[in-house]
């Protein structure tokens, strides 16, 4: 399954990242097809720091030092962000967050069409982007039938780059890489308190549905808490480690971490009433 290639890469790829920050998305859904997008952001103000330095770094123009508000809740970006995820999303509310010695905000969307959201797998994305690190944009959409049972359809990006992938995570060495527990250490330090989740919250029952994490009404497409990821040290070595695993290998390995959901379905179908 490529898809399961493509997160173990992206799990790495957030190592670059230091500092902490944490990222919920909440997608909920109306039996109209309508509903609201809510983003909570918290980061650290070395990680803040850092964002900063970086987007000056990629060409973002030179690093102003802000101590104020804005440095963690821009609205007006806020406000354009919304433009990004469809044409019928709207920009509602927003605030400031100060939480356990983190910085951030909560922001809420409407949209009166799922079926025009287009939006980024991955919530991290965003501040990758501003950055200037992100590369091309991964975006799931949707489709929707309306009716007693409405019946909502999550299609998630597709890579058909496989080869290429590997090519660049190996090239140049014929060994697995290997993870040593001194790089344990030093992760473990440095991506204390990251989380990143992504979840879809359906207004009804779900009758039906082949989503792999379910629980009532809501149904995760992705979770990793990196606190509890790095407690198993021996699968992070292995998968970390594992250069020729095959993708069933990797399935099973990526199942025995707790602290990380992601479905690994092509499309997610929820049946709700």
């Amino acid at each position: 399954m490529k898809k399961i290639k493509l997160i173990s890469v992206g799990i790495f790829l957030l190592l670059f990242l230091s500092g902490c920050f944490q990222v919920e998305r909440v997608i909920k859904v109306n039996k109209n097809g309508s509903g609201t997008i809510e983003e909570t952001v918290l980061m650290s103000q070395d990680f803040i720091n850092q964002m900063k330095q970086m987007t000056a770094g990629f060409g973002g123009g030179k690093s102003k030092e802000k101590t104020d508000e804005s440095s963690y809740h821009d609205v007006e970006a806020l406000k354009r962000d919304a433009s990004k995820m469809g044409e019928n999303v709207k920009y509602v509310s927003s605030k400031p967050i100060k939480k356990d010695g983190k910085l951030g905000h909560r922001v809420i969307y409407s949209f009166t069409d799922i079926t025009k959201i287009k939006i980024d797998e991955n919530p991290a994305d965003n501040m990758m982007n501003s950055s200037g690190m992100g590369g091309d944009k991964e975006e799931m959409y949707f489709k929707f039938k309306k009716g007693k049972t409405a019946e909502l359809t999550i299609i998630f990006p597709q890579n058909n780059d496989e080869d290429e992938y590997d090519e660049m995570e190996y090239e140049g060495s014929d060994e697995d890489v290997t993870v040593s527990d001194q790089d344990i250490e030093m992760m473990k330090a440095m991506y204390a308190g990251m989380k990143i989740s992504v979840k879809i919250v359906v207004d009804g029952k779900i009758v039906h549905t082949n989503a792999t994490h379910k629980d009532g009404n809501v149904v995760t497409l992705s979770e990793m808490d990196f606190d509890v990821i790095m407690k198993n040290e021996k699968v992070f070595k292995a998968l970390a480690g594992s250069k020729d695993a095959s993708d069933e290998m990797m399935k099973r390995s990526m199942q025995k971490f707790k602290g990380f959901k992601a479905d690994m379905n092509e499309e997610v179908v929820i049946k709700f009433k």
